[in-house]
Parts: C-alpha cells; sequence; structure tokens
C-alpha cells in the first residue's frame, strides 16, 4: 500500500519572506539612485525607502545595504552643493577680470567644480554599482 496524503511545500518562514522583501527593497533603492542621474528626483524616493527598510533590516546584510544608499545620497547632495558653490565664484571673477588676464583666474574655480563633480559622479557610480551586485548576489556590502 502506498500512502496517499498529498504532499505541500511549507511555507517559507517568515524571516525568509521578510529578507525576499529586504533584498527587492535594496535593489529597488539601487535603481532608483541610478534612475536618479537622468531625472534627479528619484534619488530621494530611494532614499526615503532606505530610511524606511533600514531599521527593518538590522541583524541581516541587508542592513549595509540601505546603509550604503544612505551614505551615497548624503555625501552627492554635500558634493553638489560644494561644487555649486564655485558657479558664483567663477562669475564673479569673470565679471570683475581685466580682459587681459581672463584665462589663468578664471579657469581655477571653474576645474575645482568640475573636478567635484567628475570624481563624486565615478564614487557614486563605483558605489551603486557595486551594491547592485552585491544585493543581486546576496553579499552585504
Amino acid at each position: 500500500m502506498s500512502d496517499s496524503t498529498p504532499t505541500t511545500s511549507p511555507a517559507p518562514p517568515p524571516e525568509a519572506a521578510g529578507a525576499f522583501d529586504l533584498r527587492w527593497s535594496a535593489i529597488a533603492g539601487y535603481v532608483l539612485f541610478l534612475l536618479a542621474w537622468m531625472n534627479g528626483i528619484t534619488a530621494i524616493i530611494g532614499v526615503i525607502l532606505a530610511y524606511v527598510k533600514r531599521r527593518e533590516a538590522t541583524g541581516t546584510v541587508w542592513r549595509s545595504h540601505f546603509d550604503n544608499l544612505i551614505l551615497v545620497f548624503w555625501v552627492m547632495i554635500v558634493g553638489f552643493f560644494i561644487g555649486l558653490l564655485t558657479l558664483p565664484v567663477s562669475l564673479g571673477v569673470l565679471l570683475a577680470q581685466s580682459p587681459l588676464f581672463w584665462p589663468p583666474t578664471f579657469t581655477l574655480p571653474l576645474l575645482f567644480g568640475f573636478v567635484v563633480f567628475l570624481v563624486l559622479m565615478f564614487w557614486s557610480f563605483y558605489r551603486l554599482i557595486r551594491g547592485l551586485i552585491g544585493a543581486l548576489e546576496e553579499r552585504p556590502y
């Protein structure tokens, strides 16, 4: 005689369901941050998502991903405004400068702003892509 009781797969434990949700929240946060390079506004949605899920992710590998997203957001905001501060300085030097000595003094503040934005761009892409790959592989940042 054979056992005719139907076998059902057990429901995943609550921790597994929560980890699945945290994984996709982290991936969504990285995608929103990468999209922010085109529209600027989705990073705000991504950082709100990271702040909301960070407490829930305490004690898991996903906590490091949410901390990374929050760090990238604030460093980019501060770096953006530091780079933006060089714009009025550059324009002020341009307007106050004699036409004979214009290029050497005007290019320094403009070059500083360009370098700040370039370094921040590469730094943020590195952090976001490294984090996204880690989240897809279910590894901590």
